[in-house]
């Protein structure tokens, strides 16, 4: 509740403190806008790791979608791996999947980003067989993709 102080005249003993409820959030906790999200999404295409930080401190929600992929799913798929273990420390969650049933690991994979594929295991979060919408896993797309060392790694860890 804020408290709000009027004056009806200008004689200091008329002043008068009415109290106002209201659901107005400061300025510092607005609700992000939906290109707010799209700023967030295309800052982690770019790697751009200070943008990225900066959109997040204004409170833009790490697991918003845009195109049913969120920003984590984005930095994964370009190998950004120091966005996406910005965006994990910041909360994001890396156990969902796009509208095609992809998930991170996924797209860590699609081409062939090694260091985030590390990254992305040494979080035992993802399920390593998860399969798409099209039935192939992650080992699938490395395959598909060429990405020996990639997929070398997943079997390693005992990837199908």
């Amino acid at each position: 509740m804020t408290t709000v102080t009027t004056h009806a005249s200008s004689d200091p003993s008329q002043t008068a403190s009415t109290p106002v409820t209201t659901t107005k959030k400061p300025a510092t906790q607005a609700t992000p806008s939906p290109a707010d999200c799209w700023d967030l999404y295309d800052a982690c295409y770019a790697g751009n790791l200070e943008e990225v930080k900066r959109i997040l401190s204004q409170g833009v929600d790490v697991n918003c979608r845009r195109w049913g992929w969120t920003p984590v799913m984005r930095a994964a798929y370009r190998g950004h791996r120091d966005v996406v273990e910005l965006l994990v420390s910041e909360g994001a969650d890396v156990s969902l999947v796009d509208r095609n049933g992809n998930n991170i690991l996924h797209y860590a994979c699609y081409e062939g980003h090694l260091e985030t594929v590390k990254f992305v295991l040494s979080l035992h979060v993802v399920d390593i067989d998860a399969r798409d919408n099209d039935g192939r896993t992650a080992a699938d797309l490395a395959r598909r993709g060429g990405y020996t060392r990639v997929l070398d790694l997943l079997v390693s860890r005992g990837a199908q």
